[in-house]
């Protein structure tokens, strides 16, 4: 294994007291000293925290098949309009997962596409995919992950602290939307592509001066540095992995590789609404996929509370008396909600909510009970 990738912010991290892990061979904090998780976890939900995110990838699609390409790409629909975001699924013939992503639309012959972590010394899984597939249709697709640096700006306070840097007012922007937009800095305005999108849930879906907005932000990379201290500069604090993960798992959002991938699909993982059939076109799975979404599935993710104390980690196994139905798939405790949750893949007829159940924690059992999604939401 070669050593992980540094971000173009790794030094600031260092600086800044991070603790550096390696996530998917990228060099990045799972938190900052003087902290915990559960303190970053807070902050975020009710004041302003800056996640660095340049370790996701980032590639734009142009030509005159942009349309019918995605549609033959996605697992969702492509029925957005300019200036719009849309969470989708790639997904494999047999029904797994390829990758969850965002797309944006820019006009009918361009679009931004924003997806996970890949290592490109070894796959660049996502863009080979997408390339792989492009075949007769009329589209080029531009790597730009390198090239820019990612923001995640999240949090209650960030349309407050953020607004006033930027030539584009954004309270009347709704969610899932997104604007280019100059960024006041130190040493000048920066151009920035801001998409009012985020895997924290902080954000009440409305716009003027009632909104709680977080945003995800993209620039050339080599204006990195400058962006992620005017962010500090503006009142943000810097925020780990450790966080971004209590933070999303709370929001039920589904972490690629642990919720959803190649054996755990999209219906599976309880997200039959990103799986839609189009008229005009046949998706990569689509086959197995809508087959699932009506006839239903041997196994369903669910939430489950923790009864009594412990964490609840991937991969625990999850029991119904003697039988094993099951396993944990993403496990953390919940700082917003004061408890330890997880999402499970278990057996469909154990899924109901109110449901004992135990997990295997460390050759011992413990009790976990079927809740209610998400754990969280914004009030």
């Amino acid at each position: 294994m070669s050593d992980p990738r540094k971000t173009p912010l790794s030094a600031m991290h260092e600086k800044l007291g991070g603790k550096m892990v390696d996530f998917e061979n990228w060099y990045m904090p799972v938190k900052f000293d003087g902290t915990s998780v559960s303190d970053e976890h807070l902050w975020t939900r009710e004041h302003c925290g800056i996640f660095d995110i340049c370790h996701m990838t980032e590639f734009m699609l142009e030509g005159p098949d942009c349309i019918p390409y995605l549609k033959h790409m996605m697992s969702n629909s492509i029925n957005i309009v300019d200036n719009q975001a849309q969470y989708q699924h790639m997904c494999y013939p047999e029904g797994g997962v390829v990758d969850d992503l965002y797309i944006y639309r820019e006009s009918a012959e361009k679009f931004r596409i924003i997806a996970n972590a890949q290592t490109y010394e070894t796959e660049g899984k996502d863009f080979n995919w997408l390339t792989e597939h492009i075949e007769n249709f009329k589209v080029s697709l531009e790597d730009l992950s390198l090239k820019r640096a990612r923001f995640a700006v999240q949090g209650k306070e960030t349309i407050k602290l953020l607004n006033p840097l930027t030539d584009v007012d954004l309270y009347p922007m709704k969610r899932f939307r997104w604007t280019y937009a100059n960024l006041k800095t130190s040493e000048g305005d920066i151009p920035i592509f801001c998409s009012r999108t985020g895997y924290t849930g902080v954000d009440n879906n409305k716009t003027g001066e009632e909104a709680i907005a977080s945003y995800e932000i993209s620039c050339d990379a080599k204006f990195a540095e400058l962006l992620y201290q005017t962010f500090l500069d503006m009142g943000a604090k810097p925020i780990g992995l450790g966080a971004r993960d209590s933070l999303r798992l709370e929001c039920c959002f589904a972490l690629y590789g642990n919720d959803i991938n190649r054996n755990i699909t999209s219906i599976e993982a309880n997200l039959g609404w990103v799986v839609k059939p189009k008229e005009d076109a046949h998706f990569i799975g689509e086959e197995v996929l809508l087959k699932q979404k009506s006839e239903g599935t041997a196994r369903i993710s669910v939430g489950l509370n923790l009864v009594g104390k412990g964490i609840l980690r991937d991969g625990y196994k999850i029991f119904a008396g003697s039988n094993e139905i099951g396993f944990i798939t993403s496990g953390a405790y919940g700082p917003s909600v004061g408890k330890t949750i997880a999402l499970a893949l278990i057996k469909k007829e154990y899924s109901k909510v109110g449901t004992e159940l135990e997990v295997e924690i460390r050759s011992k059992r413990k009790k976990v009970v079927v809740v209610t999604t998400p754990f969280w939401k914004q009030e």
